[in-house]
């Protein structure tokens, strides 16, 4: 399966410290005992609490944190207020701890709007936007998202800030699936990055156009981007976002059946992941090798691959890998016919998930009232200072009422600023409709497919009943009723016209069998019960022993059968469904061409595909019926040359095990010459 790695994110930066970073720590605790300036000593704890953040200490991070804000509001610094909020609010958002992080980015927010610090003020507000982006809370992440970018385009004129948020929308429209706008903000971030010669960025930005066209079925397109991302990473030596790009197209090679070029690639990864130590990378490649054995029906090693994938999940903590894989490994063992370590899996998964989904549920829910509770918190701040501003103004009015000129010009710069704001508005509200428009034509769409699929499901099933009620019921009648004449009057037909009635009834019988043999593989297959296990046929081979099987069909019409298909021709597909197709396929054939006709079998090499075409000299089919041949919907059955009859099943089955071995299936036929069944399998690669 296709695992989504998170696309790479750019901006979150904390202090980088040297390589003597112990003796730097102890230096500063030490400054710090000494330190008689109250400011000084803010700066130096908030220096101590950024070192433990690059350990990842969140503990240790929050109790210095704490520390500096007491001593920075003891000293009314707002400068230092601003900077401890915001640095306990990072710490916060690298703990997942969401909604306290925004809580502080708020309180930060506060303090530097009121020193008018826009570059603060727009950072604050990119981290805002990335934090409801984690809680799921998207119509906020856009706003502030769209707010960061005003001051970077507007007030800043900052291109690395532009590029950056650029990237998060991005990746917001990505989240959705929503490929088209995803690109836009990738592209127009990648342009900026170019100007700006930043590599990283670029490189970046390849990584993240690259899935983008992956997971929206262009793979060749999206490994061109990760092959130019890689160029750059190798030159910076960016580890993390080669191990990325490395994993990113082992996905893509094990969906092109292209498994030592993927296992390369895993490997590269891997050897990342190592060096690193880097668990959560492991857990997906470890997962994703699993998944490559699996294609290439070696279930024991995917088993081994997808317990090392699980025993990781479980020491890190992660729920989601530990699910899948139980889920996985419970399939493999079933398939494997050990039932008893199937079923463990499988009650573990089950297990997991429901307290995984309770989990969710009680997280939603606080989280729901969270998020109400600060934006209750924010309308409540907004409006104390709606009526601060609207006291102050009053005051400055009666203080000034004297000097008419200059409230004019206040008055007019009023009406421009409205103006302004009413415009940034109208564009804010305009981007909000657009992303929610976005969501509403998603469900739409999915609303639409549920329908198609219900309606699907219903014709399958009157079709299944009309197969038992009529077509399979009248061989039945026949054979009862020729067999209740035989016995009741054995003793007055002659040899002749008893070998007449056992003709009519081993014809029937051969009917049922073979509608009843049609009916349980596709009941069997609609019911998803049908296993698919690929393998290397010789096509020649499968092809005679089809014909052999129904030869005798046209030994009665005189019918000759030339198998022309290439001996050398090698495919991979499902043996048994294949060898279904080619019966039912020269069956249809034999059953529509005349007395002393041909059926041909041929094939023909197309790029990685071999085409099989089945032809007959029969009555060929009307253009009216060329179009619904396939269709489950429709009733399509016609008499045979020789009065057979038949259900219409044979080609609904053909058609679906076809596709499900990569391929597909036509037909091609003109009235009173014959028709030309084509179907193609994909060739077989070593």
């Amino acid at each position: 399966m296709k695992i989504k790695l998170l696309i790479i994110f750019l901006g979150l930066n904390l202090t980088v410290f040297g390589q003597n970073t112990r003796k730097s720590l102890q230096l500063l605790k030490l400054d710090l005992l000494h330190e008689k300036v109250d400011t000084i000593k803010v700066s130096k704890i908030i220096k101590i609490a950024e070192y433990y953040q690059t350990l990842e200490k969140y503990d240790s991070v929050d109790y210095f944190y704490s520390e500096a804000i007491l001593l920075a509001k003891k000293n009314t610094s707002k400068t230092l207020i601003a900077s401890t909020y915001k640095g306990i609010a990072i710490n916060y958002f690298n703990a997942n701890k969401f909604i306290e992080a925004i809580e502080n980015f708020q309180n930060s927010l506060e303090e530097y709007e009121s020193l008018n610090n826009s570059e603060q003020i727009a950072d604050i507000f990119n981290y805002m936007g990335r934090s409801y982006t984690l809680v799921l809370s998207e119509d906020l992440a856009i706003e502030y998202f769209l707010k960061s970018l005003n001051f970077y385009q507007n007030i800043l004129k900052d291109k690395k800030g532009i590029a950056m948020n650029f990237i998060d929308i991005g990746n917001l429209y990505y989240s959705q699936e929503n490929y088209e706008f995803a690109f836009k903000y990738f592209s127009e971030a990648l342009n900026l990055y170019e100007e700006l010669n930043n590599e990283k960025g670029v490189a970046t930005c390849y990584t993240n156009l690259g899935n983008v066209h992956a997971d929206n079925n262009n793979i060749s397109k999206g490994l061109d981007y990760y092959y130019k991302s890689i160029k750059i990473q190798e030159k910076i030596d960016f580890k993390s976002g080669l191990a990325t790009n490395y994993n990113n197209i082992g996905d893509c090679y094990i969906a092109l059946k292209q498994y030592n070029e993927a296992k390369m690639y895993f490997d590269k990864a891997m050897k990342i992941a190592e060096e690193d130590n880097a668990i959560d990378l492991k857990i997906i490649v470890f997962f994703n090798l699993a998944d490559l054995y699996l294609k290439k029906n070696n279930i024991p090693e995917a088993i081994n691959f997808s317990n090392i994938s699980l025993k990781l999940a479980k020491e890190y903590g992660d729920y989601h890998f530990q699910i899948e894989n139980l889920l996985f490994l419970s399939k493999q063992y079933d398939k494997l016919g050990k039932t008893d370590e199937s079923y463990s899996y499988l009650k573990q998964y089950v297990t997991l998930k429901d307290s995984v989904l309770e989990k969710d549920k009680r997280k939603n829910v606080g989280l729901f009232q969270a998020l109400n509770d600060l934006e209750n918190k924010r309308l409540t701040i907004n409006e104390l200072s709606s009526k601060t501003e609207i006291a102050e103004n009053k005051y400055e009015n009666e203080k000034r009422i004297s000097y008419i000129l200059i409230v004019l010009i206040a008055i007019f710069s009023l009406f421009l600023i409205i103006s302004i704001n009413l415009h940034t508005a109208k564009k804010k509200a305009y981007n909000l409709l657009e992303f929610k428009n976005y969501q509403i034509n998603k469900m739409n769409e999915e609303i639409q497919k549920q329908t198609y699929k219900l309606k699907r499901l219903n014709s399958t099933k009157d079709k299944f009943f009309s197969i038992i009620a009529h077509d399979l019921k009248n061989p039945f009648n026949s054979i009862q009723g020729f067999t209740e004449l035989l016995i009741d009057n054995y003793k007055d037909y002659d040899d002749e016209k008893k070998l007449k009635f056992l003709k009519i009834i081993k014809g029937s019988s051969s009917k049922a069998s073979n509608l009843v043999s049609n009916l349980l593989l596709w009941a069997n297959n609609q019911s998803g019960g049908m296993n698919f296990h690929p393998i290397k046929i010789e096509l020649a081979t499968l092809v005679s022993e089809s014909i052999s099987f129904i030869e005798i069909e046209a030994i009665n019409k005189n019918i000759t059968i030339i198998n022309n298909v290439d001996s050398h021709v090698l495919v991979f597909a499902d043996e048994n469904m294949i060898d279904t197709v080619m019966r039912n396929l020269i069956s249809n054939a034999i059953k529509f061409t005349y007395s002393k006709g041909e059926v041909q079998i041929f094939s023909e090499m197309k790029d990685n595909f071999v085409e099989i075409c089945v032809k007959d000299s029969g009555i060929g089919i009307s253009q009216e019926n060329l179009s619904n041949l396939f269709d489950i919907v429709v009733k399509n059955t016609s008499i045979g040359t020789a009065n057979e009859h038949g259900s219409g099943l044979g080609l609904i089955l053909c058609k679906d095990f076809i596709e499900k071995n990569g391929g597909k299936i036509w037909v091609e036929s003109v009235v009173n010459v014959g028709s030309e069944f084509k179907f193609t399998l994909p060739v077989f690669t070593a």
